[in-house]
């Protein structure tokens, strides 16, 4: 079944939305983001804490974590360095950040560069089990965990979102733009045993 949908400028647009039966897994598409790389500049870490905590009211993680306050969040994804997103805000996120942040840190606007999807489902671990080497069990990939690794021959970014009322685990997961099309296929293929349902922007 191909969802009519998802409009020309989508990445995911024509792909099926369902796959075997059931809704194992739910695959959501996180349009609108804006996504920025933030990295701070040589000896600047300790003024780009402040602004970030004065600005956003967050704490820059340390190390692989991700926090968020309201509309926006931060993910640690390598040495002093960030993807930091904001819900329905485009490119004039990174815009923002330059004129705010810029100071201190390096920013990289990264929102059509990639594409992001939230996955949820009573099956999401297992089906991510199938694409990752990343042991996904809740002790050992916590709540605010990021990953950096491969899924199949892509390389994405994932992390862990609060479980839902029901128990079920959330993961955001991000690729290349122009893997879009091959990571749906690919998270699409591992669920339908369980049943795949996707839901475009």
């Amino acid at each position: 079944m191909v969802d009519p949908t998802c409009g020309p400028l989508c990445a995911f647009a024509g792909l099926p939305a369902i796959a075997g039966s059931g809704d194992g897994v739910v695959a959501k598409e996180r349009d609108g983001l804006g996504i920025a790389r933030i990295t701070a500049r040589d000896r600047q870490l300790a003024a780009l804490e402040r602004l970030v905590q004065r600005r956003f009211h967050l704490l820059l993680p340390k190390g692989a974590r991700r926090t968020g306050c309201g509309e926006v969040s931060l993910a640690g994804v390598g040495p002093e360095s960030w993807l930091m997103t904001c819900e329905n805000a485009g490119n004039a996120f990174a815009i923002g950040l330059r004129d705010s942040l810029g100071g201190p840190a390096t920013v990289v606007d990264l929102s059509d560069a990639y594409v992001m999807l939230r996955l949820a489902g009573a099956k999401v671990r297992e089906t991510l089990a199938k694409l990752v080497p990343v042991d996904l069990h809740e002790r050992s990939f916590q709540v605010d965990d990021v990953a950096q690794t491969v899924a199949e021959h892509m390389a994405v970014t994932l992390w862990r979102l609060g479980d839902l009322a029901g128990g079920e685990a959330v993961f955001e997961i991000s690729v290349g733009r122009s893997l879009a099309r091959s990571l749906h296929g690919a998270i699409r293929e591992s669920a339908a045993e369980f049943g795949f349902v996707f839901e475009p922007a």
